[in-house]
Formats: structure tokens, sequence, C-alpha cells
């Protein structure tokens, strides 16, 4: 009977105090793919569904749930939600029903996960398969970059999962080419400007890399990617424009623009489209945030006409950065040789007419 007693108590000890610590952690993960395009404005108003109580994200944070568990978070997807909870429009115009969803959906998650771990997973919970073809030089950059993003808006400490999603996106030759040409161009004026200005066009092309994003809105995100793009190259410029020149050396002020809050510093390069002038190279030239700086360009003039400048901005490497830009000369000047060239012919017809003059006078006599 004691045997029989002593067996019931140590398996009710097992069960109120093993049971639970042995008790597997399950894993939730909170990922979606992006629903706005680069200004903010959304395409369309299905987040707002999946935050509902019954949508998918929804019934992840206000199911009843006992067990242990671990969150596996996308930053993007809480940047959006966090986006959306604060006001948001619609693309085509329809007035947005999500905002106060979203609200209820982050203070219930909050609450829930309060004393739980969560992971931040890559942000935009990208294909592997990509992320190793594409931008894997940045990898680590972007999960770094994700778990501080997801810290600031949970406002807590989160871990980091490593992981990336196993499933391979279908990605045209297109789309694969203008992913190498982003990154290519971020990488080159991150050479002279501080890599937190180019963090958010970073993020949104690990973003573009999810899986799960459907095909006809990955077009429209990758257009609107395309032209967020051109934008951030277009903040370094040189100002077009064109040219009199009337003196045979003259130097041309070349406006420099710099539309990033960090000063930077640049080289000029320069070719001549002939050889009716010559340039003089300029030494590299700091230019302040937010501002504009002309530098003078010294030009000598070797013939009259029609030439020009292609004129690219490079950093301390000659590595290019920005659009080149076609500067139109016009040469309204006699230059050097040719006033040389005019002047010998003068004196030598003036030398013939003296010889002649002083044959007439000799014949006179």
């Amino acid at each position: 009977m004691i045997k029989v007693l002593t067996f019931l108590i140590t398996i009710l000890v097992s069960n109120i105090f093993i049971t639970p610590s042995a008790q597997a952690v399950q894993e939730i993960t909170i990922s979606e793919t992006t629903h706005r395009l680069s200004d903010g404005v959304f395409v369309d108003d299905e987040l707002a569904l999946k935050l509902a109580p019954n949508g998918e994200l929804g019934l992840l944070v206000y199911t009843l749930n006992r067990n242990l568990r671990s969150w596996q978070v996308d930053p993007a997807t809480i940047s959006e939600i966090v986006a959306m909870s604060n006001g948001y429009g619609i693309k085509d115009g329809t007035i947005p029903a999500g905002q106060q969803i979203a609200k209820e959906w982050l203070m219930q998650f909050i609450k829930i996960s309060k004393n739980e771990k969560i992971s931040a997973l890559t942000h935009g919970n990208p294909s592997g398969y990509w992320v190793d073809q594409l931008i894997k030089e940045r990898l680590i950059y972007l999960q770094a970059s994700g778990e501080i993003l997801l810290e600031s808006l949970l406002g807590r400490a989160v871990g980091q999962e490593v992981k990336l999603s196993s499933e391979r996106q279908a990605l045209n030759k297109r789309n694969q080419d203008l992913i190498k040409y982003a990154q290519r161009q971020i990488d080159l004026i991150g050479t002279v400007v501080d890599q937190k200005e180019l963090l958010n066009i970073q993020l949104r092309l690990s973003q573009l890399l999810n899986p799960d994003i459907k095909d006809d809105q990955l077009v429209i995100f990758m257009q609107d990617f395309n032209r967020s793009i051109t934008q951030i190259r277009g903040k370094l410029k040189i100002t077009k424009t064109k040219f009199t020149i009337t003196s045979s050396e003259q130097d041309l002020p070349i406006t420099v623009v710099n539309d990033f809050i960090s000063p930077v510093k640049l080289k000029l390069s320069i070719r001549v489209q002939n050889s009716k002038v010559a340039i003089t190279p300029v030494d590299e030239v700091q230019i302040d945030g937010n501002s504009k700086q002309q530098i003078l360009l010294p030009v000598q003039v070797l013939a009259s006409g029609e030439s020009g400048l292609l004129v690219q901005l490079t950093n301390a490497q000659n590595k290019p950065v920005g659009y080149p830009v076609n500067i139109n000369l016009k040469l309204s000047v006699i230059s050097p040789v040719a006033t040389w060239i005019t002047s010998g012919a003068a004196v030598l017809l003036f030398i013939a007419a003296l010889v002649q003059s002083l044959r007439r006078v000799r014949r006179g006599k």
C-alpha cells in the first residue's frame, strides 16, 4: 500500500513540476508581404482584414493559448502595422478601415508577448535563395538593422532569428537585373553618404524578395522601387546647362547639388566631346548636406565652333555616383593658334606691301 501511494505521489509531482518545464515551446511566426509603396501609400486594405480577430494574423494573437510560445517576427510587417495604426491612405482612394484594427492588434500582441521571447526575422522575410544570389554581402547588415528596427517599434529588447524563407520566388530576368542594379547603386552612393540615409531603400530591397508576394503586385512594387532608385541616385547631381565662351581661357561655373543630409566629398570626371577645348582637372570638393555649390572648371579654347563636356560625379576611387550630364559649349572666340596664324599672315602682307612700295620708289628714281 505504501509503495502504491509513493508511486501515485511521484506521478503527481511529475505532472506538476516536470511536465511544464519539459513542454515544447510553440514557435509562432508573424510575417506578411508588403502592402504599401515606398511613399507609404497602401495598394490595398488586405492587411486590415488579416489583422482582424478572425484574420490570419489576428488569430495568432487573439486566440487563447496556454502553451509556452516563442515569436519570430518580421520587422517589416510590424513597421507596416504601426504605419497603419498612425493613419494611412490607399492608392485607389478607397477609405481605409484598418487604423483602429491595427492599434488593437499591436496592443494585444505587446500584451501577450510581454514575458515571452521575440526574435527578429530578416527584414521582409526574403527568400534565402535570392538573398544568396543577389545580396549575400548585405545579409548581416540587414539582420542587424531589422533587429534594431523591431526593438524601436516594440519598445523592448528582442533576439535575432538568422534563418531565411526556404521558398524560392519566381523572379524574372528583368527583376533580377533591377535588384542587381539597385544594390550596385546603393553600394556606390554609400561610399560618399552616411549608410543611415540609405537604410530604408536597402530594407525595401530585402522586402521585395519575399516569396509570398503575388505576381501582379510584384510588378507594381518593382516599378515603384525603380522610381525610388532613380530618386536616390538623383540626389547627387550636376545642374544641366550650356555656356557661350567668348575668351580663350575661361572658368565655367559648374553647379553640384547634394540633396542628402550628409556632407559629401566628390570628384568631377570630365570627357571632352572634341579637340576644340582643353580642360584642367579640378581637385576633390566637399559639399554640405542639403546644399549646392559652384565649382569653377578651367577651360581653354583651341578653336571656334561647337563642343561639349560629359561630366560625371565620382567618389575618391573614381567610381561614378549620380547621373552623367552633357554640357553644351558654344565657342565664339578666336583661339591663340588662330590669332597667331592671322597675325603672321598680316605681318607677311605688310612686308610684301612694303617691298612692293620700295620697288616702285626705286623704279621712279
